[in-house]
């Protein structure tokens, strides 16, 4: 298909002439329409919006072309004011498609210099009288990003699946894809960012139950980010108790059950459902799942043709393995451990294929909490229109253990006790949500989740879970929930359109306006394009037959309400006062008072040595009944663009909090013996902590002239103190067979103060050094002093763990230069009284590139949908 020629021909000369600049091409925008027009555009978030808001079109061009030549041609006349300079250069097709109005959408992916730009995509729409629209993310300022990478492939692909190996120890990884790419920092984030030429790379464990999308700076070497991909025609394929073995249950062999059909929004009688094999459920509900899709929007198959009807598999592996308990999404199957075969679980799995191959949402903040409401969405609408039991099922009694009237919008309420303890969402009423689950003889509360994003006291601000993936989805949970059956909320009256409209409206919006990148202000204008697009439009219901329900002007403004009434379109970032975990290196005070500088009686640097340097002792502690090998190394590949080597304990993923899988223990690193001489000495160190927050983290012990080792109380420690108490364990112990609830922290250091978690609203944290006045625990000149540091972990669960760099025990002497940094010798463990300068760590002991520039060092807490901590 020609695409310049055509596309160039759609616009006259006159106007090609009279419009060049920015504000002319605005002027003339808003002649076409009538002034009915709206331009938005976030410089953060890159995204652009431009669309007509009445019948007229943004531009009458020739409906008769190809829908590419059409959408070019826009671009082309109409491109700078969308940041867009030469849009045959900077975009390629994606796809196009049609929605039941006849409006073509043509789905564009930006590239520079003939590489993807990672997330950006744009959609142009269009119908008979025009281009009405265009909508998503265009990158800016890349034409003076780097041409060619400088770092080789080979050692970002075995920096990848070391970085992997780190938190998945005893998975056997491989390389599944990899690509150069240009990334941009920040988007997700809501936050100005940094574009980068990438190296994207994909590892996989040859069990499916580890995928990770890692992405490197292709000229320095760095780790930018690091994002789990493991999200939480019918031709079905069950297997236990993995794909190494052959299928159990095929589509229609003798083994198959005979499929359930949809009955409707209708309620049935609890008691209908019949017990059966967790397998059989499996096949039930993917073929369930499938031809809800199929009914009520036409696509056959969750890759929308990607690969052949008849050539697509939809695998189910139920699970018997040491990732218990949980369900996910790997990009080739939905997997299952035992008790967690309920239909709206089943479904939640399979709309994350959905998700995968339409708007693509990425795994991070709010459009990562997108990507799981849309799970939970079609998931519970699946689990509503079955006929296979009534609202609330084996799990729950209206009135008994869930007691707020909007049963028919709990997911997860038919999964075992077990598994019901760790899944439980209330879509109707999130932020009152407290059922208590007697759990063998247990009871657990599940505290809330966030109704919406400002007035709420549960919006998840920290960086765990991916920013909150499975706790704020809760807010367009409650939007979609409100919509279908109607609600007051927030002071505001929201109608009820029914399920049928208010699917049709979600999936639309996913299918033609949201892109990776989307947030909830950018879902709600999705929302209401989507929503105005189907006006009168003939829409199917879950059989698959003609509705009775149609959209109308009425319809698009409950969507407005229920929007307005969840704050979607609001920013939490003021209302989170995000801080970091360590305050920056360029925030750090002087470590010692005018006139006077630094010298070391003690410097620990890690450089030029493979393994801890003689003196230096680990030692563990390990309380639970399961290890996997944790211990305190000496590494490279820094984070965050930081050269040479530092020592490092990982925070590994792995475990299960229950029997046989409990990885708790704490791992200690003591340092030689060190002769202090001064009465003012100073202990200071650069380190970055990166732990599961609350439960797992680090702390600094000391052993004053041959004592017990004792905690450095947060007073003593002058800049960059802890920053939290550890989780305790239970006050009282209670029976918890499974690990998962009542047992308060299992981690042996609950209770002490602590560096834990990471910088608030990230999923990474960055460097910071750390002084502690060692006066203050009763150190004078001529004591010895040992320096215990210590991280604990509970019996599941992390993130990547504790860095800890240029050890230094110094005192402040008249005349020496001064700084903020650890004071630098010519070697490890140097002697005595050596003065020092300031600086920055010595080089790699290899050749390998060190650390990342500006990364965004990142481990997805959970596997997909199934958080065991809610929040």
């Amino acid at each position: 298909m020609p695409l310049l020629a055509a596309g160039t021909l759609l616009l006259s000369a006159g106007l090609a002439q009279a419009a060049t600049t920015p504000a002319q091409l605005l002027e003339q925008l808003q002649a076409n329409t009538r002034d009915a027009l709206q331009l938005q555009q976030d410089r953060s978030t890159a995204y652009q919006l431009l669309r007509a808001t009445s019948k007229a079109p943004l531009l009458a061009d020739q409906s008769n072309a190809p829908a590419l030549d059409r959408a070019f041609g826009f671009l082309t006349q109409f491109g700078p004011l969308l940041d867009i300079s030469a849009p045959l250069e900077q975009f390629k097709l994606l796809r196009v498609s049609e929605d039941r109005a006849g409006n073509q959408h043509v789905h564009l992916e930006q590239q520079h210099a003939g590489l993807p730009v990672f997330g950006s995509r744009l959609v142009v729409h269009m119908n008979p009288q025009g281009i009405y629209g265009v909508s998503g993310t265009v990158i800016p300022d890349l034409l003076s990003l780097p041409s060619q990478p400088k770092v080789s492939a080979a050692v970002q692909r075995a920096a990848a699946l070391r970085q992997v190996a780190k938190s998945a120890p005893d998975a056997d990884l491989a390389i599944e894809s990899e690509r150069l790419m240009v990334y941009r920092s920040g988007v997700l984030k809501r936050v100005e960012g940094q574009n980068y030429l990438a190296r994207e790379i994909i590892v996989r464990s040859a069990r499916g139950d580890v995928r990770e999308r890692l992405i490197f700076d292709a000229v320095n070497g760095g780790l930018i980010n690091r994002i789990n991909e493991i999200h939480s025609v019918k031709n079905r394929e069950i297997y236990t108790p993995n794909q190494d073995v052959p299928p159990i249950i095929t589509e229609g062999s003798a083994l198959a059950p005979a499929d359930v059909p949809l009955t409707g929004d209708t309620a049935s009688d609890p008691a209908s459902r019949a017990p059966r094999l967790p397998q059989d459920n499996l096949y039930i509900f993917a073929g369930g799942t499938y031809d809800l899709y199929t009914n009520l929007f036409g696509f056959e198959g969750y890759d929308f043709g990607v690969t052949s009807p008849e050539e697509q598999v939809q695998k189910s592996v139920y699970l018997i393995n040491d990732q218990c308990p949980n369900a996910y999404w790997n990009g080739d199957s939905t997997n299952y451990c035992p008790g967690f075969d309920a239909d709206d679980v089943v479904s939640h799995e399979w709309s994350h294929a959905y998700t995968e191959y339409t708007h693509g949402l990425i795994y991070q903040y709010q459009s990562g909490a997108l990507n799981e409401s849309y799970s939970d969405i079609f998931g519970e609408v699946y689990d509503l229109v079955n006929g296979l039991e009534g609202p609330l099922g084996v799990t729950l009694t209206e009135g008994e253990y869930f007691e707020n009237g909007g049963s028919r919008w709990v997911v997860g309420e038919d999964l075992s006790e077990t598994a019901a303890a760790v899944l439980l969402r209330d879509m109707w009423d999130p932020d009152n949500f407290g059922v208590n689950v007697p759990l063998l003889g247990i009871q657990v509360l599940n505290t809330g989740s966030p109704g919406s994003v400002i007035t709420s006291e549960n919006y998840y601000c920290e960086s765990g879970d991916g920013g909150g993936v499975h706790t704020n989805s809760a807010v367009p949970n409650h939007a979609f929930a409100m919509l279908v059956d109607g609600k007051s909320f927030n002071g505001v009256d929201i109608p009820a359109i029914g399920m049928t409209r208010a699917a049709h409206i979600y999936f639309h919006a996913a299918l033609h306006y949201q892109t990776p990148t989307t947030n909830f202000a950018q879902h709600a204008d999705a929302l209401a394009q989507s929503c105005a697009d189907l006006i009168g439009t003939p829409l199917n219901d879950v059989l698959g037959q003609p509705s009775p329900d149609v959209i109308d002007a009425s319809t698009c403004a409950a969507v407005e309400a229920a929007m307005l009434s969840v704050e979607m379109r609001q920013n939490p970032a003021e209302k989170c006062d995000y801080q970091p975990l360590l305050q920056p290196d360029d925030a750090t005070p002087d470590l010692c008072p005018a006139g006077s500088g630094p010298v070391a009686d003690f410097v620990e640097t890690w450089e030029g040595v493979s393994e801890l340097p003689s003196g230096w002792e680990f030692t563990e502690n390990l309380t639970g009944d399961t290890s996997e090998g944790v211990e305190w190394e000496v590494i490279g590949d820094l984070p965050l663009a930081r050269g040479g080597q530092a020592v490092f304990v990982a925070n590994t993923f792995g475990g299960s909090c229950t029997p046989g899988g409990d990885i708790s223990g704490s791992f200690q690193l003591d340092s030689p013996q060190i002769t202090v001489s001064a009465n003012d000495s100073k202990l200071s160190m650069s380190h970055l902590m990166q732990s599961e927050f609350g439960y797992d983290g680090g702390n600094i012990k000391a052993s004053i002239n041959g004592g017990d080792f004792t905690l450095i109380p947060a007073e003593a420690i002058v800049w960059n103190s802890y920053n939290t108490d550890l989780e305790p364990a239970a006050a009282t112990p209670v029976p918890d067979p499974t690990g998962l609830t009542g047992g308060g922290n299992t981690n042996p250091m609950g209770g002490e103060g602590a560096w834990s978690g990471s910088d608030e609203g990230e999923s990474f944290s960055r460097w910071g050094v750390s002084h502690i006045d060692l006066a203050a625990l009763g150190v004078s000149a001529g004591d010895t002093l040992r320096i215990r540091f210590e991280f604990g972990q509970d019996g599941c669960n992390g993130n990547l763990g504790w860095y800890v760099d240029d050890v230094s025990v110094s005192h402040c002497v008249a005349g020496q230069t001064n700084g903020n940094g650890v004071p630098q010798t010519a070697g490890a463990g140097s002697t005595p009284g050596t003065p020092s300068t300031p600086g920055v760590p010595g080089t790699p002991a290899s050749d390998e590139p060190r650390g990342g520039a500006n990364g965004l060092v990142m481990l997805m807490l959970l596997m997909l949908g199934l958080a065991r901590r809610r929040r």
